[in-house]
């Protein structure tokens, strides 16, 4: 069976209520596109008017999503950092990004993290083994050791 195909309006909607939704990266617009099977003639000018009509922007979805991963779902700067990377964010904006997360609310995140990785490994006898399960489990997080050995 073939694939709809949608004309250049049909696709220019479906994109908008699409990046209305949440933000979007370029990437992410572009994935889109070509599962629409849009037409790669029309690629740059509907990507123009979604940026002309302010529907995504770069800068303002990599902030989104850097704070939106630490808050939500409590991850450290190298998996934000990994994540914004896979997305085809630039390295200016991610760091960009990075900065925007509050220092003190990021090592409080880490801390408190610390400590109930610590409680619920209160069963391992072994203390050394029970302080790198709890390292390992905030790396996987994406906390830098320096970030976590500041208060182990």
């Amino acid at each position: 069976m073939f694939p709809k195909k949608y004309s250049k309006e049909q696709i220019i909607l479906k994109l908008e209520a699409y990046c209305a939704y949440q933000e979007r990266s370029l990437f992410e617009i572009e994935t889109k596109l070509a599962a629409l099977n849009s037409n790669p003639t029309d690629y740059k000018s509907i990507i123009a008017h979604l940026s002309e009509c302010n529907f995504f922007n770069q800068e303002r979805f990599a902030i989104s999503y850097a704070i939106g991963k630490f808050r939500n779902n409590k991850w450290g700067k190298q998996k934000i950092k990994a994540g914004l990377f896979q997305k085809k964010i630039s390295a200016a904006l991610i760091s960009k990004a990075l900065s925007s997360i509050d220092i003190t609310e990021y090592k409080s995140m880490a801390q408190n993290l610390y400590k109930k990785k610590w409680l619920s490994l209160k069963s391992e006898k072994n203390e050394f083994e029970r302080k790198q399960k709890t390292i390992r489990y905030l790396q996987t997080k994406g906390f830098e050791y320096d970030e976590i050995s500041d208060f182990i």
